[in-house]
Parts: C-alpha cells; structure tokens; sequence
C-alpha cells in the first residue's frame, strides 16, 4: 500500500457512518501529533484522518468479509506491518506531503477562494449531520477537522494540476508504438486432478499434446479465434512494444513474435511450462499505441509528481509524536450505510462539494467523490493495494 493516498472528505456526506461498537475516542485530542519544521500539527486533526481512513476500509471489509474484529492486527497490505500500522503510515505520510505542498502554493500560484472555503464550511457541516453521534465521537469529528480536511485535499488537488502541468505530454508513435498477437497457451508440464492434485504429464501424454497444438496451428491460418475454439482452446490477445521492460509471457514467447510478419503464425513455441501458438494480428496496432501514449503521459505526470513531493522533503524536517501516535487504535469498528438508501444525502454532498476546487477537471472530480454511485467505487479501489495508489489517487486527484 503506497503512502500520500487518502480519499477525499467530500465522499462523506453521502456515506453515513455508524459505530458498530461505542466506548468513544481515548486518545487527547490537543496533543501535538507531529511538527513540521517546528510547526505543530493537532493529534486530533491527524486521528481524525486516520479514523476516517479505517471508517472506508470497514465499510469495504464487512462487506467482502463480514465484520471482523481482528482485521486490523492482521497483515493485509504489506510483509511484517499490521493493517492498522500501514494505514496509520500512510496517512502520516499525507499528513506531511499535505503541509508541504500548502507551503509551496506560492511556487505555482495556487490559491483558494473564499468561495470555496464557503462551501467547504458547508461540506463539513454537512458530514457532521449525515453521520451518527456515536460514528462522530468515535471518529474524533469536529466540523473545523473536516473543513482542513476538504482544504488540503483541495490543495493537493490544485497543486498536482499545476505539476502535471510542467510535463511534456508529446509521445512519439516510436516511442510507443504497440504490436498485438493473438495466442493460445497449453499447459504442457501437469494438470490438475479430480482430487484437486497436480500430476505431471508423461512424455509419452507431453508429445501426444504436443501433436495436437500443432493439429490447431495447421487449422488456424484462415480464423485463429475460430480454430481455438473448435479445438477447446481459448485465443487470447496481447498488445507489446519492442521496448517493454516487461512482459506477461515468456520472454520466448515475445521474441518469437517479434519475428512474426502481419498474419503470420509461428510454429509451436515450448517453454518449461506450456506450448504456445501466437499470430501477428498487428505489427502497429494504432489504437493499443493510442492507449500506450496516454499510459506514457500519466506514468510521467506521477513521476514527476513525485519528485517534486520528495524534493520539497528534504528541506524540511517531519517529526512524528511517536507516542500518541501510537494511541491511535483501530480497535472499534465502523459501519457505512447503502449510498443508494440516501438519495437526498447524494445530492446535498454533490451541491457542497461543487466548486471546492477549480478547474473543470478538478470539479469534476470533487463532484465524482461526492455521489453515491462513485463514493462506492472509489471506496472498493481504495482496498486494492497498488494502485490502492490509483483509487485514491482519482478520487483526490482532477488528473485524465
């Protein structure tokens, strides 16, 4: 699970939250819970942020899982730390890039407006009636958290516009253009047994399936999707450039296919574990190299985003209070309402989270977060790890 990747509050009104258990907040709300070069930053602010995150993880584990009360000790995104100790890390880390990037508006001429702070008030004031007393206490809520909240997502937002901004988003077709093959892939090494065990092949059951793949190579010339699938296998497609650091097939494969002109069948390619057959569908597939530009253009965008953040990190020093960091406990759980049951909370988080952030592109994706269709969406990507970089991210983020 990446750091820096918080959902922002303007899903919130839509949600509801309720405690499923109740003994309330322990921890000391005005403690310092870091300091950025001497700055002090409220526990109370930074426990909020964290309970908030646990709240959109219950609500996506009870529903895959059933609530579970020790789905926090277990270690569900990284080797060796806990699920509570890896979203506590990650939102420190939002807490510091948060900060930082307020001190750099100047740097890209980011401001907010009255108006949005107007309707950022209106947001939180918002959240705090849509969400139970005993969710509210549990959280450690208060309208003044969710409004910094709703301003440093916003912040963010506007200033990874203006970084992404300074990309050159030009990509040559050269440097990504797309080949695309059609393949079929048949286990040749075991097979799987009624008892659910693997068997190894013989030799004798090897060259017997051998002599089948290549049955269905000599039939696959004039509808290779056909032909897989009278033969009961099933022909799947890869789009690659010759300059791919990586690849989902062999290595043998692809280079096999390389050599393949537009049509062209190869012979029957045999790894350690299957025999392949490939077909060039395209040696310059216009649409999969469309795609691969704008993947280029974002990989670039997130890069330098990156860069910046981690620039503007070693100016500075982020202390954590390790110690009432550590009474943050995600040890009482939360529930999250049907969106679909609460139309007119849909629509009353719509009208506040529109014009928190400006731009087009940042409207919306303020107003994407704040529906009930999408907080849902947004939600389930948010528990998917790596890209857990991505949910999060398009949900903060105004980008494509």
């Amino acid at each position: 699970m990446r750091a820096r990747r918080l959902l922002p509050l303007l899903l919130a009104a839509a949600l509801g939250m309720s405690a499923l258990t109740g003994c309330g907040n322990s921890i000391d709300a005005n403690q310092v819970g870091a300091t950025l070069d001497g700055e002090e930053i409220s526990l109370g602010f930074m426990n909020f942020m964290a309970r908030y995150q646990q709240a959109i993880y219950d609500g996506q584990f009870s529903s895959m899982f059933g609530a579970q009360t020790d789905t926090w000790s277990q270690e569900l995104f990284e080797q060796g730390k806990t699920a509570e100790a890896s979203v506590k890390q990650s939102v420190a880390d939002s807490v510091e890039e948060f900060y930082l990037l307020e001190k750099h508006m100047p740097d890209y001429k980011v401001e907010i407006t009255d108006e949005e702070l107007s309707k950022m008030d209106e947001a939180a004031a918002k959240f705090m009636e849509d969400n139970s007393k005993g969710a509210i206490k549990q959280l450690g809520a208060t309208k003044e958290y969710v409004k910094e909240m709703l301003r440093l997502s916003t912040i963010q937002s506007k200033m990874r516009d203006a970084i992404h901004a300074e990309v050159d988003t030009e990509v040559s077709d050269e440097e990504a253009a797309q080949k695309t093959i059609s393949y079929v892939q048949v286990a040749c090494k075991s097979t799987t047994d009624e008892e659910g065990e693997t068997v190894d092949y013989t030799e004798e059951e090897k060259a017997d399936i051998k002599k089948q793949v290549e049955a269905f190579k000599k039939s696959a010339k004039d509808d290779f999707k056909a032909a897989a699938e009278s033969a009961g296998y099933s022909a799947l497609e890869l789009s690659f450039g010759d300059e791919d650091e990586s690849y989902t097939l062999d290595d043998a494969v692809i280079e096999a296919a390389k050599k393949l002109s537009e049509g062209e069948i190869s012979d029957v390619i045999t790894t350690d574990d299957n025999y392949y057959v490939v077909r060039m569908d395209s040696t310059f597939d216009k649409e999969a190299t469309e795609n691969k530009k704008k993947s280029i253009v974002t990989t670039r965008k997130n890069d330098h985003y990156t860069e910046v953040c981690d620039k503007y990190k070693e100016d500075v020093k982020f202390e954590l209070n390790e110690e009432e960091w550590e009474k943050v406990k995600f040890d009482e759980l939360f529930s999250i309402k049907d969106t679909h049951e609460g139309h007119d909370h849909e629509e009353a988080g719509e009208e506040a989270a529109d014009g928190a952030t400006e731009g087009e592109d940042s409207e919306e994706a303020a107003d994407g977060a704040a529906e009930g269709e999408d907080s849902e969406e947004a939600s389930g990507e948010a528990t998917e790890g790596e890209a857990d970089e991505e949910a999060a991210d398009g949900a903060a983020e105004s980008e494509e």
